[in-house]
This record gives structure tokens, C-alpha cells and sequence, in this order.
């Protein structure tokens, strides 16, 4: 191949490599949209209604209570629930974009010692119960504490595997739902 040849072939990849680099912080048409199974469960052991999640945009944790670093979690995730965290970005996700935090107990035999672990670490966000695993699975993860970030479109627009401290939920908040992102 000839000089020249291997300089336009070169410059189309780097023009094409910059227009996909460029839109991607448009929105996208291909993620994946979430959907919750109907069998998961309140602390009261009632089926909780999913409807009252549509158009909001979501956090959603899955934990474990035989998992350390998911009680870490919960409790990072609790303190911008409650505000008590850097309250003014609390309320900026809380209050201006309706963000839901969910906590879903997933692969656990015994729903007491979850509820259990949600009473010590004082968790007030949603807290559902009945997932043995499968859509933990379905979404895609491999181990625990994962979470989700989902749209109010219910697209999964983020995920992420391991602990993560308050401050490293918010970047992921800022990064995922918020409006002048580009």
C-alpha cells in the first residue's frame, strides 16, 4: 500500500475515532433498560409496587449482609439519603432531580439477617427483598456490592462493581444525570 493510501486510510480512522469520541455524550439508544421483577419485596414483606420508581432516576445497590463492604456501602449511600453528607449536592439529586436510592438484598437465604444489617447501618432509602441472585445476574454482575445508575427513561446508564465511598457516589451521580454533561 502506498504512502498515500495508508495517510487517508489513517486520517479517516482518527476523524472517525473523534466524531464517535465527540457524540458520545449524546444520548444513547442502546442501553439497556431495566426492568424489575414484580416478586421483590418490602421490610414488610409486601410486594413492592414498581410503578412508584417509573420516571425517576435511580441508584440501585445490591448487597448482601454476609458482604463487608456492602455494609461499608449502605452506609455511604445512607448518608446522602439523609443529607447528612455534603447536604447541598444531597438536596441538588434529591430534591431538583428526584434521584430514588434502592437497595435490593440479593442472593440471601436469610431475609433476617439483611434486615437485620439494614436496621444497624440505619439505611431510610427503599429497601426491596426477594432477588435470589437472578437479576443480579441478568444485569450483568459479578460479585457484590454492585449498582446501578438508571435513567428516568429506566436505560442503565452506569454500573459499577465494588464499594464505593459517598464522594465517589456523587461523581458517579454527576456523571450520570447530570443535564450539561457535554
Amino acid at each position: 500500500m502506498s504512502k498515500g493510501k495508508r495517510f487517508i486510510i489513517t486520517a479517516l480512522l482518527s476523524i472517525s475515532a473523534l466524531l464517535l469520541a465527540l457524540t458520545s455524550c449524546s444520548e444513547s439508544d442502546n442501553n439497556p433498560i431495566l426492568s424489575l421483577p414484580s416478586e421483590l419485596t418490602d421490610s414488610d414483606g409486601k410486594l413492592f409496587d414498581n410503578k412508584s420508581l417509573e420516571g425517576k432516576p435511580l441508584v440501585i445497590n445490591f448487597f448482601a449482609s454476609w458482604c463487608d463492604p456492602c455494609k461499608r456501602e449502605i452506609s455511604e449511600i445512607e448518608k446522602i439519603h439523609n443529607r447528612s453528607y455534603k447536604p447541598e449536592l444531597a438536596s441538588k439529586y434529591l430534591d431538583e432531580l428526584n434521584v430514588t436510592f434502592v437497595g435490593i438484598n440479593s442472593g440471601e437465604t436469610d431475609i433476617n439477617r439483611a434486615k437485620d444489617l439494614i436496621n444497624q447501618t440505619g439505611a431510610s432509602y427503599v429497601i426491596l427483598y426477594g432477588d435470589d441472585g437472578t437479576l443480579l445476574q441478568d444485569v450483568g454482575a459479578v460479585g457484590l456490592p454492585f449498582t446501578m445508575f438508571v435513567n428516568s427513561d429506566g436505560e442503565i446508564v452506569g454500573t459499577h462493581l465494588t464499594a464505593m465511598s459517598s464522594d465517589d457516589v456523587y461523581a458517579r451521580l454527576d456523571e450520570y444525570f447530570k443535564h450539561d454533561q457535554c
